[in-house]
């Protein structure tokens, strides 16, 4: 059976954050706490090592442990699926290699890091992974990578037994329906928070969300609100996130979700250089906006 045919990605799953102590370290603790309570909320998995947690700050040491961690704080309730990133292929399959022999059932990667590839070399970069032999969601965020997996490519990627979904941030609704077309096989996560509805609607089988961290319950309701096609119930749930929902595509979203988490009692604490911490200013008014939802979603 290929893979394709045998993992679905569906559902609300969270790309995790990563928390530090104020001395810089990684909290394992807090993590491993948080990884529970998201099982606990009802999410379909939890990715670590993505791009939300800062997996390009993190020694080789502590993202192994971020995995083992996750995996021992979810208890097998909800798949652990990492990201495997690296600017080269050998590195991308030595983490992939890793996860499958900690019991994860696939991983997320990103096309090369290092330089603007070709498709050629995407492709390549993609088929190394894949040699592990765990299902693979590519994660498309042109943002972040300045490599951009458009419709034709990811018909070409899919194409690759184990790519199995792709993880959209590309911030363009069109390009739903067009992988659709040029990539019938793939499944379809929505990556970028504030496009939710839209691409649930267009046929996106899930979400690997950002907020999720912050806001697990609502953000699950928002999913299956989609998935029953009620969607005048949806769009409203949904109104009244998208002033937080934004700073997801923000440069300041790894900032602006941390606010969000301690906003509503889960603190993960700061960041790692080269990020900075947000002037006063901006940190208040992520904390309103947190605030006026909270008061309208109970």
């Amino acid at each position: 059976m290929a893979a394709r045919d045998r993992y679905e990605v569906r559902g609300v799953y969270v790309a995790s954050t990563t928390p530090f102590t104020e001395d810089g370290t990684v909290d394992f603790e807090t993590f491993a706490q948080h990884c529970s309570w998201m099982a606990d909320a009802g999410v379909a998995g939890i990715t670590p090592n993505g791009s939300l947690g800062e997996y390009e700050t993190l020694t080789d040491a502590e993202r192994s442990e971020m995995v083992k961690v996750a995996s021992e704080g979810v208890s097998g309730r909800i798949p652990v699926i990492p990201g495997v990133s690296g600017k080269s292929a050998r590195e991308a399959r030595r983490w992939a290699e890793e996860a499958a022999a900690l019991g994860c059932p696939a991983v997320m990667a990103l096309p090369p890091t290092s330089h603007a590839p070709t498709d050629e070399e995407v492709l390549a970069h993609y088929r190394e992974i894949a040699a592990v032999g765990l299902p693979i969601i590519a994660y498309n965020n042109p943002f972040s990578t300045r490599v951009d997996l458009k419709p034709h490519l990811l018909g070409r990627l899919a194409e690759i037994e184990q790519v199995v979904a792709v993880k959209e941030f590309s911030q363009d609704i069109r390009r739903v329906a067009a992988i659709q077309e040029q990539a019938p096989g793939l499944q379809i996560l929505c990556g970028c928070d504030d496009t939710f509805v839209e691409t649930m609607l267009m046929g996106a089988v899930g979400w690997m969300a950002g907020f999720v961290n912050a806001l697990p319950v609502e953000s699950v309701r928002l999913y299956e609100l989609c998935k029953k096609e009620k969607w005048p119930e949806a769009l409203a749930l949904y109104r009244a996130m998208l002033p937080l929902l934004r700073y997801d595509a923000d440069p300041i979203f790894v900032q602006a979700i941390k606010i969000a988490q301690d906003e509503v009692g889960r603190s993960f604490g700061g960041v790692r250089l080269p990020r900075l911490a947000l002037p006063k200013e901006q940190e208040s008014t992520i904390r309103t906006v947190v605030r006026d939802l909270l008061a309208t979603t109970g």
